[in-house]
């Protein structure tokens, strides 16, 4: 029976968010009450669990999350982000323009989402293209694999933040093992988008309209005005080096520097660092940045941390019951590989409601009771969520309808560029992630 109500809760879970469109915050918390109350959790302890759940989750990953936004943030109105993205795109060059463009799309995302990535870097790659005389559809293949693919895999992305905080996985590890699965993913994307399967069938290079020149004369403008590429590129680079640096050095009972290292190397200390360092970013410093910037980009914070922690919650819920050990024995006996049951269950929510973020908050609140008996690292389970939380992006992603607009694709290119490609970047990433499984984690 538990197994049952298990099966009904997570099929009303999809169909709250994906047909009803009711918010996954209120979803998750009405979903971790149903389970709770058909598991026969006493009343008299339901509601503190959850509550206990949700307050846990949101200690360990609210300010990393809340940092790592006002980052990207500030990124996007220096034009830090533009800078980022110029400075690659000339350091690889135009003859290996996808492999560029991948590669901006993949640095540009790891502190500023995915649509706003494409929406800043559209205007460059249309003009890449038309200097270059590269097919249009290339470029916006790699860019769009670029960019959603460390939105995925690397902190402090909201979505790897909070999968790896339900699964109780090192954020520093999860950074540095998430940008070693996206170096393949993104080679691969950058040979995909340079083939005769998109080059050749997809040839022509970027229209050129009023609009487009004005939007690459703005985004030049920017660039001229944004401050320097290293000051660009610090408040992102520092605090992830000195996360990997804390996982791997950094110690409380160690010598100084291993005491500093672990210290500065808390994954929030760390994002607060490159937060304060953002305050240079500005020409000038005023009301505006100080409160208005900052206020700003929490407000986009607040809807991600509080589906992350009620994820938390419903995680909770599961915990409390043996619906762990009877799924387990469920995976084992069907001869499932454990790697694949958190990638399995990430691509069918992600095609089910659209959202990888919500994808990874949902499928880790629900396995993380799990994780020892599957016998998977915390890591590795959030590494195999991120690679099913981006695979089969389609129509009911916002993700998908922002490229196939600014991309001038026709539905069933998009089907053939952006989906196709997903699925691409999905099984890639779980090849090198059953590798790392079998030999780093084993």
């Amino acid at each position: 029976m538990l197994l049952f109500w298990f099966a009904v809760t997570i099929v009303l879970l999809v169909v709250l968010i994906s047909k009803l469109k009711v918010h996954a915050f209120l979803t998750l918390l009405i979903m971790a009450v149903f389970f709770g109350l058909c598991a026969g959790i006493p009343t008299t302890e339901l509601p503190a669990l959850i509550v206990g759940g949700f307050g846990n989750t949101m200690t360990s990953i609210g300010v990393v999350i809340a940092c790592g936004v006002v980052i990207g943030s500030f990124l996007e109105y220096t034009g830090g982000a533009q800078k980022i993205a110029d400075a690659i795109l000339k350091l690889i060059g135009i003859k290996r323009a996808t492999y560029a463009t991948s590669a901006t799309g993949a640095f540009v995302s790891i502190p500023v989402f995915c649509d706003s990535g494409f929406v800043i870097l559209n205007p460059i790659i249309k003009g890449l293209s038309r200097r270059g005389k590269i097919p249009y559809a290339s470029l916006v293949v790699a860019l769009m694999a670029g960019l959603l693919c460390t939105h995925s895999f690397v902190p402090p992305t909201p979505g790897p933040v909070a999968a790896a905080g339900l699964y109780g996985a090192e954020i520093g590890q999860v950074m540095f093992y998430g940008l070693i699965v996206s170096v393949p993913v993104v080679v691969v994307c950058s040979i995909w988008a340079n083939s005769r399967f998109v080059k050749g069938a997809f040839p022509e290079v970027a229209p050129v309209s009023e609009l487009d020149a004005k939007q690459e004369a703005d985004f030049e403008k920017v660039v001229e005005h944004a401050p320097s590429t290293f000051m660009s590129f610090i408040p992102v680079a520092l605090p992830i080096l000195i996360i990997i640096l804390k996982s791997f050095f950094g110690s409380a009972e160690g010598n100084i520097f291993q005491q500093v290292l672990d210290f500065i190397g808390t994954p929030w200390v760390a994002l607060l660092i490159g937060t304060m360092i953002c305050f240079l970013l500005p020409t000038k410093l005023n009301e505006t940045v100080t409160s208005g910037w900052v206020a700003k980009s929490l407000e986009g914070a607040a809807e991600i941390m509080c589906i992350t922690a009620a994820a938390g919650g419903f995680a909770a819920v599961l915990q409390a019951t043996d619906i762990g050990t009877i799924l387990t024995d469920l995976v084992l006996r069907v001869g499932l590989p454990a790697v694949f049951v958190p990638y399995l269950m990430a691509a069918l929510i992600n095609m089910a409601q659209g959202s990888a973020t919500v994808a990874l908050t949902t499928v880790g609140g629900i396995l993380a009771p799990m994780l020892p008996a599957l016998g998977l690292h915390p890591v590795v389970a959030t590494l195999a969520t991120a690679a099913g939380s981006l695979s089969f992006c389609h129509t009911n992603s916002s993700y998908f309808w922002c490229v196939t607009k600014l991309g001038n694709l026709k539905l069933n290119q998009s089907y053939r560029l952006i989906t196709l490609t997903s699925v691409m970047m999905g099984a890639t990433a779980m090849v090198v992630i059953c590798i790392l499984n079998l030999t780093v984690f084993a």
